[in-house]
C-alpha cells in the first residue's frame, strides 16, 4: 500500500484521547521491575487488549538470583507495604517520607529497619566529604546517586543508610533549584550475596532543609521504617499478535515498568502501543485494511531485563523478524516538557531500511498546517533525528547478535523525567496521536511489504543518501574553510575521504537488508551505481570547494599507529552487556579487573554507549584497530586502550575470544 493512502486511513481511526486515557490508568501501578504492582499493571493490560480484539498471551519469567536470560542475570522480586522516615523535633516530628502516598520517596529496592538515626552530610560523597565526620552507624545526606553512596558510606565506612536529595540537571529547566519539590527516582540493584541496604529520597526543598540545621552544628535525627521483602517471583512479558497470512513479523516495544505517577516514562509509550494495536486490529479486522502477509507483534516488557527474557526464550522467532520500533516517553506536552519528538536510529553497525522508512512516513506528518497561500505547509511541533545512543529496549533488539533494526521515538529532552513531577498534565493527546500513527503505519508497511513496495523503499533510500551525502560533505568543506591554516589537520583531506568512503559502504550494506522484505536483487545493481556515482560526484565538488591540493599532508612515515595492534575479538554471547547500575555479568574475578570495569565507566565519558557500539561492531572478523576507527567514524569519539582493557576483560570472564589476525 502508497504511504499517504495508509497513513490517511489510520490518522482517524487512532485516538490520542484514548491513549491518553490509557496512559493514566497505567500510571496508577507502581510498576517496578519483579513486583505486585508491576504485575497488576500487566494483567490490566492484558484484559484491555483481549477486549480490544487482541491474541494476548502473558508469559511469566524467573525473578531469582540463580535464572540468566543470555548474559544477563535475573533478580529476585521485592515487595515494599510501608515505609516512612519522620524527623524528630523538639516538640513533635515531621513526616519527610511517607511510601503510601508517593512511592518514590524511597530508593526502591530498599530492604526493611526500623529504627533511629543522627544525620551526616557527605554532600557530593567525595572522598574529602567524609574527612571530617564519622559516618559510622548514622544516616548519610547526599547529592549523589545512592547506588555511589551505597559503596563509600554504607559498605566502606559503616553507614546505617542514605537520604537522597538531588536532581539530575539532564535538561534545561532543570535543576534542584526548578524542582524544589520533586523527587527523583532512584534504585539499588543488588547482586546475589551483596549485602542490603536502604534509602529516602527526599525533595530538593527538605535535603537543604536538613543541611542549614546540620551547618548551624544542630543535631539531626530521624526514625525510618520499611517493611520491604525479597524473594523468588516472577515477572511478566505480555505479548499480543496480529497474525498475517504468511512467513515472516514486526515488532512494536513498549516497556512497562517505572514507579507511580510516571505518565511520560513509559506510561505513555505503553498506551501509544496499546491503541496501535487495537487500531491496526480494528481496520483489519473490519477489511479497512487486508490482512498483512507478516504477523504483527506488540511486547511489553520491565525494560531491558524483558527484552532479554522475551528474546532469550523465543530464538526462533528472531530470524523471522525483519524489523522493530520503540516506543518510549512518546507523549509529552512540548510547551511544558521542552521535549523534541525524536526519532533516534538504529546503530550504524546494523545497517537496514528502517530508519529511511520511518523518516519518510514522518516526513508525510510534518505539513499539519498550511501555510497563508495554501501552498504547502509547516508542522507545529518539534523533531529531530538523532544517531543511535541506546538506554532503552531497541539497544538489544538492534545488536547484531539479534539483528532487529529498531528505531525509536521518544520526547527528548524532558525537564521532568524520572522524577515525580512526571505526571498526566505534561501528556498531550496530540503528541500520542502523532507517534501512535507513524508506529502503527510503519509496522502496517513492513507487514505488508512485497516486491512493489520494497522496490519503492529501495530507490527512497538511494535518494536519501545523495542528499544526506552532499550535505554531509558541504558541512564539512564549509568547517575546514572556516579554519585558520594554522588550525587545519595534516591528513584533513584523507580524512574527509575516509568518512565519506564510510558512509557509502553502510548505504551499500544497508540495501541488502531488503532482501528481509522481497526479491530485489535485479535493481541493486542500479542502486549501487547510483550512490556510487552520487558519492564521487559530491566529493569532486568538495575536493574542488577546499582545493584539496592545498592542504597539509603526512608520510605514511609520520602516521600514528594505533596502539590496539591486530587482535580480533569474537564475541561469545548474544545480546549488549549490560550494566544496570553494577558490572554484569557477575563482577570480574579477581579485585583488579573489578577496579578496572568500575574505572572504564568514570572516566570515560560515553562508555555506557560506546562500549556497546565496540561490541556491536566486534563481528570476529574485525580487528581492534579496525573497531576503534568504526565507532570513531559513528559517533566521533576516540576509543583507545580502553577498549582493549574491556575486551580483556570479557575474554577473563569466558564472554569474548581474542585470537591474532592471520592475515595482518
Amino acid at each position: 500500500m502508497h504511504i499517504t493512502l495508509l497513513i490517511d486511513a489510520i490518522r482517524p481511526a487512532f485516538s490520542g484521547e484514548t491513549a491518553k486515557r490509557y496512559t493514566a490508568e497505567i500510571a496508577r501501578h507502581h510498576r517496578i521491575q519483579a513486583s505486585p504492582g508491576y504485575r497488576d499493571a500487566a494483567e490490566w493490560l492484558a484484559m484491555t487488549l483481549r477486549e480490544n480484539g487482541l491474541e494476548v498471551t502473558m508469559e511469566s519469567y524467573p525473578a531469582n538470583a540463580q535464572t540468566r536470560f543470555w548474559v544477563l542475570p535475573s533478580f529476585q522480586e521485592w515487595d515494599c507495604r510501608t515505609a516512612t522516615l519522620d524527623w524528630l523535633k523538639e516538640g513533635g516530628t515531621e513526616r519527610l517520607c511517607d511510601y503510601r502516598a508517593t512511592a518514590l520517596s524511597i530508593v526502591q529496592r530498599s530492604d526493611s529497619v526500623d529504627g533511629e538515626f543522627d544525620v551526616v552530610d557527605v554532600g557530593d560523597g567525595t572522598a574529602a566529604d567524609y574527612d571530617a565526620v564519622d559516618v559510622t552507624g548514622k544516616v548519610v545526606l547526599s547529592r549523589a546517586a545512592p547506588r555511589n553512596i551505597y559503596q563509600s558510606a554504607v559498605v566502606e565506612r559503616g553507614a546505617a543508610g542514605v537520604l537522597f536529595d538531588h536532581i539530575d540537571p539532564t535538561a534545561p529547566g532543570r535543576n534542584r533549584v526548578d524542582l524544589p519539590d520533586a523527587r527523583q527516582y532512584s534504585s539499588f540493584w543488588w547482586q546475589p550475596g551483596q549485602p542490603k541496604s536502604w534509602g529516602f529520597v527526599l525533595t530538593p526543598r527538605q535535603g537543604d532543609s536538613l543541611r542549614a540545621r546540620l551547618a548551624a552544628g544542630e543535631q539531626v535525627r530521624v526514625r525510618a521504617r520499611i517493611e520491604a521483602r525479597f524473594y523468588d517471583g516472577a515477572f511478566e512479558a505480555v505479548w499480543a499478535t496480529i497474525p498475517g497470512t504468511g512467513d515472516g513479523a514486526v515488532l512494536g516495544i513498549a516497556h512497562l515498568c517505572h514507579p507511580q505517577g510516571f505518565a511520560n516514562d513509559n506510561a505513555s509509550g505503553v498506551a501509544c502501543l496499546l491503541e496501535t494495536a487495537a487500531t491496526l486490529n480494528r481496520l483489519i479486522e473490519s477489511g479497512q485494511l487486508p490482512r498483512p502477509p507478516r504477523t504483527i507483534h506488540f511486547l511489553w516488557i520491565p525494560e531491558m531485563t524483558g527484552t532479554y527474557a522475551w528474546l532469550s526464550a523465543h530464538e526462533d522467532l528472531i530470524p523471522g523478524i525483519v524489523a522493530g520500533i520503540n516506543l518510549d516517553m512518546v507523549g509529552q506536552r512540548q510547551e511544558t516538557t521542552g521535549s523534541v519528538m525524536t526519532l533516534e536510529h538504529p546503530p550504524e553497525s546494523l545497517p537496514s531500511f528502517a530508519p529511511d522508512l520511518l523518516e519518510r512516513l514522518r516526513a508525510e506528518m510534518l505539513d499539519e498546517q498550511p501555510s497563508h497561500s495554501g501552498h504547502g505547509g509547516y508542522a507545529l511541533f518539534r523533531y529531530a533525528s538523532t544517531p543511535f545512543s541506546g538506554g532503552s529496549d531497541h539497544l538489544i533488539t538492534s545488536d547484531p547478535t539479534v539483528g532487529i533494526p529498531t528505531p525509536m521515538f521518544i520526547q527528548w529532552p524532558d525537564r521532568f523525567y524520572h522524577t515525580t513531577a512526571d505526571t498526566m498534565e505534561h501528556v498531550d493527546a496530540k503528541s500520542l496521536w502523532r507517534a501512535g500513527t507513524l508506529a502503527a503505519s510503519y509496522l502496517y508497511w513492513l507487514a505488508g511489504a512485497q516486491e512493489e513496495e520494497t522496490r519503492w523503499l529501495g530507490w527512497e533510500m538511494v535518494s536519501r543518501y545523495s542528499a544526506n551525502f552532499s550535505r554531509q560533505l558541504q558541512d564539512e568543506s564549509t568547517q575546514l574553510l572556516e579554519m585558520g591554516e594554522e588550525q587545519v589537520q595534516a591528513n584533513a583531506w584523507d580524512q574527509i575521504q575516509h568518512r565519506a568512503n564510510y558512509r557509502r559502504q553502510l548505504a551499500q550494506t544497508a540495501l541488502d537488508s531488503l532482501a528481509k522484505l522481497a526479491s530485489v536483487s535485479e535493481n541493486l545493481p542500479a542502486w549501487r551505481q547510483e550512490i556510487d556515482e552520487a558519492s564521487s560526484q559530491a566529493l569532486q565538488r568538495c575536493r574542488q570547494l577546499v582545493r584539496a591540493d592545498r592542504l597539509p599532508a603526512i608520510s605514511d612515515d609520520d602516521s600514528p599507529s594505533l596502539p590496539l595492534g591486530d587482535t580480533i575479538p569474537e564475541r561469545l554471547y548474544r545480546g549488549p552487556i549490560m550494566d544496570m547500575g553494577l558490572p554484569h555479568p557477575p563482577l570480574p574475578s579477581s579485585d583488579e579487573d573489578a577496579a578496572r570495569w568500575q574505572s572504564l565507566f568514570k572516566q570515560t565519558p560515553n562508555w555506557g554507549t560506546l562500549r556497546s557500539q565496540a561490541e556491536f561492531w566486534a563481528d570476529g572478523k574485525r580487528t581492534l584497530a579496525e573497531i576503534a576507527d568504526l565507532v570513531e567514524m559513528e559517533t566521533g569519539h576516540k576509543l583507545g586502550p580502553q577498549i582493549a582493557d574491556y575486551f580483556a576483560i570479557l575474554a577473563r570472564l569466558g564472554l569474548m575470544r581474542l585470537h591474532k589476525n592471520k592475515n595482518g
